[in-house]
């Protein structure tokens, strides 16, 4: 049964810390609406913007990859067929989602969801920008229409094709003009269909850098208030919004995160960096010894690095009556919206 649903959204909340206007002026890519505000943070070439009026964190520029680029970014999980994530796992119990009927999920990766999606009884289709995880799913998962396309070129392709639901689970931070995308995922819908997603919650606990919420890879980061509105501008009603509680696994992840030790690292010190951590990185580094595997040196650095994460878990038991009293959120932000026609 789905955890209960989050008390009624407003939008109002979150802009109230936000920092006054000043000269410059950019466009909130979610309201559209002029936010005059200075930055709230630079990164390389990048600056990350609050929009008083809806809410939402946002970078400029907001130049999306390549799918060579997402391809190296996400090396390696078409190894095996990956768990559930959280958004999945939230979106197959949820009682005011449709059972059954066709299925279109955007971002589709090496087809976990699908499968398990197929197993619930849709029919299913997927689209991945990262071709390797595309052949993965088809070829590995027997998945029978896993298309290597952005969904505009979909949209493009097979413009007649409509479904009953349409699913896009940590996709919507990485877009750079979130509302085409919305309105390519609203064409795909039949009258009434739905929409379900999650991005990573802005508003979660977070005890230090994560490289991977950054540009290039995140453009948007979005919270219960300024997800709602988005989604209500674009022609949809909000069934469910669920944002999860840290439990123990996320908490064992930030004390790990905390506890920061280099042990792993001065083991192995010439390890080449892997591309994860250097997604920021300006110029031509060796992205072809970042992907470069499993020698006994990496494997090392690896289990160094399990060992230590795992050892964190007694720790998070002990602090999380902690946890529950301050309300620490996890990554995660669930929602299931219907189609207004």
């Amino acid at each position: 049964m789905l955890p209960k649903a989050l008390p009624s959204v407003t939008t109002t909340p979150a802009s109230q810390d936000l920092p006054a206007p000043d000269a410059s002026s950019t466009a909130c890519p979610a309201c559209l609406l002029s936010s005059r505000q200075p930055s709230l943070e630079t990164f390389y070439s990048f600056t990350l913007h609050a929009c008083p009026h809806c809410g939402l964190r946002y970078w400029e520029p907001r130049n999306l990859p390549d799918s060579g680029w997402y391809e190296r970014m996400y090396h390696g999980r078409d190894v095996r067929l990956m768990p559930l994530e959280a958004g999945h796992r939230l979106f197959l119990r949820d009682p005011k989602a449709p059972r059954g009927g066709s299925l279109l999920d955007i971002g589709c990766g090496t087809g976990n969801f699908l499968v398990a999606a197929q197993k619930a009884r849709y029919t299913v289709t997927g689209t991945e920008l990262d071709p390797s995880a595309a052949r993965f799913a088809t070829q590995k998962c027997g998945l029978p229409r896993v298309l290597s396309f952005t969904l505009a070129q979909f949209v493009e392709q097979f413009p007649e094709e409509k479904f009953d639901l349409v699913t896009f689970f940590e996709v919507l931070e990485h877009q750079s003009d979130p509302f085409p995308f919305l309105a390519n995922a609203r064409s795909c819908l039949r009258p009434g269909g739905c929409i379900a997603l999650s991005v990573p919650n802005r508003r979660r606990w977070r005890v230090g850098l994560d490289p991977i919420d950054y540009p290039p890879n995140h453009f948007l980061r979005w919270d219960a208030p300024s997800l709602k509105r988005f989604l209500e501008q674009g022609g949809f009603e909000i069934l469910t919004m669920y944002e999860q509680r840290a439990g123990i696994s996320y908490t064992a992840q930030m004390i790990n995160v905390f506890l920061r030790t280099g042990i792993s690292r001065a083991v192995v010190p010439d390890l080449p960096p892997v591309f994860r951590d250097t997604i920021q990185e300006k110029g031509d580094w060796d992205m072809q010894a970042s992907l470069r595997d499993p020698s006994a040196r990496r494997r090392l650095f690896d289990a160094l690095s399990r060992f230590k994460f795992l050892a964190c878990f007694p720790l998070a038991v002990l602090w999380m009556p902690v946890v529950r009293l301050r309300g620490y959120r996890d990554a995660f932000l669930y929602c299931l919206a219907r189609k207004k026609d």
